[in-house]
């Protein structure tokens, strides 16, 4: 199926989100800022959604200044209420939200360290509510919000990809983006009769706290993937795993 879209779904996004509402986690900082921002600047309402209001608020702010459409909402991915919520705060404005990123994530340091024959069961819970749980909230609570054609992108990554050679790093974080393509998969099934497109994509070594200093590809250009996403013609070539604007193996 990956071989299948490569080619037509190349198109220019400029402008494609005008009048749209986008709702991106993770916000404060990084990818989810820069996809935040490159959703307002290309026509959409983008909502920055933090844990800090002081910092949303300021970011949000920072694009309205600029000319752009921002707002900013409040809550960590982990905590079922706070995402109550931010549902309940942001309906009182935007009753219709067209796109969902699910850019919230940890790597722990400890993770890094781990070796799977050796996996902590803390470290795992821990970083399996965040980049697991965490969009299963998010999508619970946003979906019913959704309309007909939206859009949900999840921020994956190739450590949980299950195609070439394993490796033995990261058993927390690669199980749990691993899990989340599957998810990826089964929420695009079950919406396909709405035409909410639903898909993941690889960001690349990003320079963020996340990446560190020797990461190689800058937050806006992982941002082009997500804008590439969430603009691209509606098809029912959905529920895939991407690299740029290139459908990749699971």
């Amino acid at each position: 199926m990956a071989t299948r879209v490569a080619t037509q779904q190349k198109t220019d996004v400029q402008g494609q989100l005008d009048g749209k509402t986008a709702v991106i986690t993770g916000a404060g900082r990084g990818i989810g800022k820069a996809i935040a921002t490159a959703f307002a600047r290309a026509g959409a309402c983008s909502i920055f959604v933090v844990r800090d209001r002081e910092l949303g608020e300021a970011l949000a702010e920072e694009q309205r200044t600029q000319g752009y459409t921002a707002d900013c909402g409040v809550a960590d991915v982990t905590d079922a209420s706070q995402i109550s919520m931010l549902v309940l705060d942001l309906m009182q404005r935007h009753p219709v939200i067209d796109v969902l990123v699910n850019n919230a994530g940890i790597f722990l340091d400890a993770d890094r360290h781990m070796r799977p024959s050796e996996s902590d069961p803390l470290i795992m819970e821990e970083t399996w509510n965040t980049n697991v749980l965490g969009v299963v909230r998010m999508c619970s609570a946003f979906i019913p919000h959704m309309p007909k054609g939206g859009r949900i992108i999840n921020v994956s990554s190739t450590m949980g990809q299950l195609a070439g050679e394993p490796q033995a790093r990261g058993p927390a974080y690669s199980t749990s983006k691993a899990a989340l393509n599957m998810y990826t998969q089964m929420l695009a099934a079950d919406l396909s009769d709405r035409n909410i497109m639903v898909d993941s994509f690889h960001p690349g070594w990003v320079k963020t706290d996340m990446g560190g200093p020797r990461a190689t590809v800058e937050p806006e250009d992982a941002a082009k993937t997500a804008l590439f996403l969430a603009a691209r013609p509606h098809s029912t070539e959905t529920g895939l795993f991407w690299k740029g604007t290139t459908p990749t193996e699971w």
